[in-house]
């Protein structure tokens, strides 16, 4: 099969510059939301996990199991979206890149945060790839780059820093730096996406199977030149329904709802519903984590969901 030029796919959850639509489909908004939930709540069962497990060794279960989930998902689907597509030499090694870049890259830079500053910080920080993906595509996507864009950065940054506390040492600030890096990597991981899956017929449950599949083999290749044991022991119960959840929901099922909710939805509408990442991640660490933020780092919270409305056109453009 040749590989025709690349288009805008409509599975992948973000563009800054597409068309709106008049109306929102409801089973597409349903999707999308749930996708937005089951990734906010990553960053608490990454917290839990990391009660007996390492970012290492989370990131290897949370792949392996969720390559055994997604699988199962795919075999009992329906959905001609959802079903396997003939996968040719120049789009293979387009899935290594995206797998690579969006889930074994991601996934340990993402934990590495977590067992740093905790789950709500994390979740903060790591949403901005909400605002840099419209950075990444102008280069790779050539889109045009909006001054609302750019003024979306300067307050995301200054919410990161914030909820940094604007300490130049410690854990936590170097946890902040990290998450950045996690934000970096999953903005380019969207941006090649786009370009790539309609162009090369990369379905949402390909990339999701090659992210999941990478993030296990990274990990397990890193494994033995550590003195880590892929099992822990005492291995707490929590922890193993941490990693458990990590692989069904945030791995297996938000790869089923995105690409349910992007094929229903315009892009910028479906970005819109990121902005409930960080809430849930923030609500559920509250919760089951007991974590809380300063006055300081709330006002860094808000200015994060500011930059990421502006970012999805919630805010600053005309409806």
């Amino acid at each position: 099969m040749q590989p025709s030029q690349p288009s805008q796919p409509a599975t992948e959850p973000m563009t800054p510059m597409a068309q709106r639509t008049t109306s929102l489909d409801p089973a597409g908004a349903t999707a999308a939301a749930a996708a937005a939930v089951l990734y906010g709540s990553s960053y608490v069962a990454t917290a839990v996990a990391l009660r007996s497990f390492t970012p290492l060794t989370a990131a290897l279960w949370r792949g392996a199991l969720g390559v055994v989930a997604l699988g199962l998902l795919i075999t009992v689907a329906t959905h001609s979206a959802l079903r396997p597509r003939r996968i040719t030499r120049s789009s293979a090694w387009r899935l290594l890149v995206l797998g690579g870049v969006g889930g074994s890259a991601f996934v340990l830079a993402m934990n590495t945060a977590v067992s740093l500053a905790g789950a709500s910080i994390t979740a903060f920080v790591a949403g901005l790839y909400a605002v840099l993906t419209a950075l990444i595509a102008v280069p790779i996507l050539h889109e045009r780059l909006e001054g609302i864009t750019l003024g979306a950065l300067v307050l995301a940054l200054a919410g990161a820093a914030l909820l940094g506390e604007l300490r130049l040492g410690g854990d936590e600030s170097l946890g902040v730096g990290v998450a950045l890096v996690a934000a970096v990597l999953f903005a380019t991981f969207l941006v090649l996406s786009r370009r790539w899956s309609n162009a090369y017929d990369l379905p949402g449950p390909a990339i999701g199977a090659a992210a999941l599949g990478l993030t296990a083999a990274a990990a397990a290749a890193i494994l033995p030149f550590t003195s880590t044991p892929a099992i822990p022991s005492p291995l707490r119960a929590d922890a193993v329904v941490g990693v458990v959840w990590l692989a069904i929901g945030p791995g297996a099922g938000a790869a089923i709802a995105v690409v349910i909710g992007m094929r229903r939805l315009e892009a910028r509408r479906a970005s819109a519903f990121l902005l409930l990442n960080p809430p849930t991640a923030a609500i559920g660490s509250w919760i089951l984590l007991g974590e809380r933020f300063t006055l300081e780092q709330l006002l860094g919270a808000a200015l994060i969901l500011v930059a990421l409305a502006m970012a999805s056109g919630l805010l600053g453009r005309n409806a």
